[in-house]
């Protein structure tokens, strides 16, 4: 059986649409399921370690639209993605656990996901961009029984609940080095 793989890059750049909040995030995965089974779900486990990211600070700072995205399936077919907000992890992928953002076909369409694939996905927040913590969020896809953790890089929205790092110290600790 051949090894599975999973990547993502988080990019953000400013919205020109008042309509929405002021950042644009693409998350833009590439999976591998090195089996028969076609991908079912990827799912960005938030602050896995400390689980401080409450799903309502989730619903709060992140905006989502529907489609998020779309990719090829089975055949070229067109795959149309959704994004939900997890409170209690993904019971189908053992110690998956705490808040996650989860990536699915839209419900009603004919195609299936292929076994190896890319697909470029967005989310809205008005939170700035910062850069990733890679023990404060992780990355999981699910197929048939089986599932593939992978590496996230790049940045995400900056929250009070630790998603990313912060630094220690106060703003006088740091003026007193150099006063």
């Amino acid at each position: 059986m051949a090894q599975c793989s999973l990547s993502a890059n988080i990019t953000s750049a400013m919205t020109t649409d008042p309509a929405l909040p002021t950042w644009e995030y693409t998350i833009s995965f590439i999976w591998d399921t090195g089996s028969v089974n076609g991908l079912s779900h990827l799912d960005l486990i938030i602050d896995p370690l400390a689980q401080a990211c409450l799903c309502a600070d989730m619903e709060l700072a992140l905006f989502f639209v529907e489609p998020a995205g779309e990719s090829l399936g089975e055949g070229g077919c067109t795959v149309q993605w959704g994004t939900e907000v997890g409170c209690v992890g993904d019971p189908s992928i053992p110690g998956v656990t705490g808040t996650i953002l989860k990536w699915e076909p839209l419900r009603g369409g004919p195609c299936e996901l292929d076994v190896a694939g890319t697909v470029s996905l967005v989310f809205y927040s008005d939170h700035d961009p910062y850069p990733i913590d890679a023990d404060a969020i992780a990355l999981v896809d699910k197929f048939a029984l089986n599932y593939c953790f992978g590496t996230v890089t790049g940045v995400f929205p900056a929250l009070a609940c630790d998603s990313v790092p912060n630094e220690t110290g106060t703003w006088g600790g740091l003026m007193g080095l150099y006063l």
